[in-house]
């Protein structure tokens, strides 16, 4: 299909992006859309600061650094109509409205009110154990063979529902982590039991993911995560010879062929589709577009995450900005060629969910740490340095007293006039300060993140384009 003749109608093209599940606290942002209502008798300008992109098919990309969501593509037609808005004037066309939903264009003399959605999820690291059968060589956990026992575990529970409640949430989001969680899967499934429970009793809704390393995950496991809806999220740091060197076993064996005999006969056969995410550092940047290859041929979604470092380490593996960029360059490509139809914008870029919100991460607002020995954490990089022994029955409000500044990207000066500002929110609030001593600089992967933004969000557009049959 076609879309470039002058005199066909306008055409916009949007779309709602899915949350992805990684290894941090990003918040799950909803679909806000602007209140044109509001203003329909006011005049409308252009937007300032509009990214924009030539498309195929005579296609343009166009964002707003106050887009609910991700970008638009526009032909030829809508374009112009946009283009006509240099001029205020009033909304008259329905394309109008798609334009002012997206915040291309903003009503004259009114205050811009960026989208702000409030957290409707409390969302929990559940630290069941210390203990791992993997050696990797970037894991911040300090490895042993302690564990959460079942009671420590389903007091957890309890608090975690209770402060749900207290706080007004609509649902809670358990994630089971380590060390490698499956090794105690027995703890997760009476965790699960329980929690199941509470959500009824409550009314609160219930989400539950498990972060495993893929290597010890058997049928009757893929079974149950089936039957309670429990989603599965595996690690894959490239593939064959790089994965084993980023994730060896503890005897330095390589660990690939487990993982992807998992997936292949196991999961997928069984009709569970886990989520891959891939920790990106200068290690293994250059095969990253290996990983994210094999995941997308088996339809699979793949989020791309940067490496966190852990104290006095961050010279021998922190990852090295030209690496990293090329490393993600080459992933992009390979999104590029085999172009999924489903959303996949949020799993592009590490830190960055693509609606709009102002603090990069949950912490302080709606997420917490729970480790093995029911200590209570402001983020999972500070398990070692808890904020409380004896969490009391509203665990969000000690977590509100903890080290961490999870500032707004508007408390941020530096980042205050960036494009992207609402899409990366400042980067990992702890991750900066341990760069730079500061809570109000802007994220040590601010050029990384300015770099890429604009490969990411044509890949949206071609997306958009593929979709809905606009690319020959």
């Amino acid at each position: 299909m076609k879309h470039s003749q002058s005199n066909t109608q306008p055409i916009i093209l949007t779309d709602t992006q899915i949350f992805y599940e990684d290894d941090c606290a990003c918040p799950s942002t909803e679909s806000v859309k602007a209140p044109v209502q509001s203003f329909t008798n006011r005049l409308y300008r252009q937007a300032e600061n509009i990214y924009e992109d030539a498309l195929p098919q005579n296609f343009r990309l166009a964002f707003s650094p106050y887009a609910p969501q991700g970008p638009s593509a526009l032909n030829i037609p809508a374009w112009e109509r946009w283009q006509n808005f240099c001029q205020p004037q009033p909304l008259t066309q329905p394309t109008d409205h798609i334009l002012a939903q997206q915040n291309l264009i903003l009503p004259q003399d009114v205050p811009i009110q960026t989208p702000r959605p409030i957290p409707e999820t409390l969302t929990v690291w559940m630290h069941v154990t210390n203990a791992c059968n993997l050696d990797c060589p970037y894991c911040y956990v300090r490895k042993s063979s302690e564990s959460m026992n079942e009671t420590i575990g389903l007091n957890s529970v309890e608090k975690i529902f209770s402060t749900a409640l207290k706080q007004k949430f609509k649902g809670v989001k358990l994630k089971y982590a380590g060390g490698e969680a499956i090794l105690y899967f027995r703890l997760i499934k009476r965790l699960s039991e329980r929690a199941h429970e509470l959500s009824k009793e409550s009314n609160l809704e219930l989400q539950q993911v498990i972060l495993s390393n893929g290597t010890r995950i058997r049928g009757e496991e893929v079974a149950w995560m089936l039957e309670n809806g429990v989603k599965l999220m595996i690690s894959l740091d490239g593939i064959e010879q790089t994965h084993d060197r980023m994730r060896p076993y503890r005897n330095g064996k390589g660990s690939f062929q487990t993982v992807s005999q998992t997936i292949d006969k196991i999961l997928l056969p069984a009709g569970l589709v886990p989520m891959i995410t891939i920790t990106v550092t200068r290690e293994n940047a250059g095969g990253i577009a290996d990983a994210t290859r094999w995941a997308l041929d088996r339809d699979l979604p793949v989020s791309l995450n940067f490496y966190r470092h852990k104290p006095g380490s961050r010279e021998d593996l922190a990852a090295e900005e030209t690496a990293l960029i090329e490393g993600m360059l080459a992933a992009y490509q390979v999104f590029e060629e085999i172009l999924p139809t489903r959303p996949f914008l949020n799993g592009l870029l590490d830190r960055a969910q693509v609606g709009s919100h102002v603090h990069a991460c949950g912490v302080g607002s709606s997420y917490l740490v729970i480790n093995h020995r029911g200590a209570l954490s402001q983020c999972q990089m500070l398990l070692e340095d808890p904020i409380s022994h004896i969490p009391t029955s509203d665990l969000l409000l000690q977590v509100q007293n903890g080290p961490i500044q999870n500032l707004s990207v508007e408390q941020k000066e530096i980042c205050n006039q960036c494009i992207y500002r609402y899409r990366c929110a400042g980067g990992c609030p702890l991750e900066t300060y341990r760069a730079s001593g500061r809570w109000d600089a802007p994220s040590p992967n601010c050029r990384i993140y300015q770099t890429l933004f604009p490969y990411a969000l044509r890949l949206e557009g071609l997306r958009l384009l593929k979709k809905h049959n606009c690319l020959q």
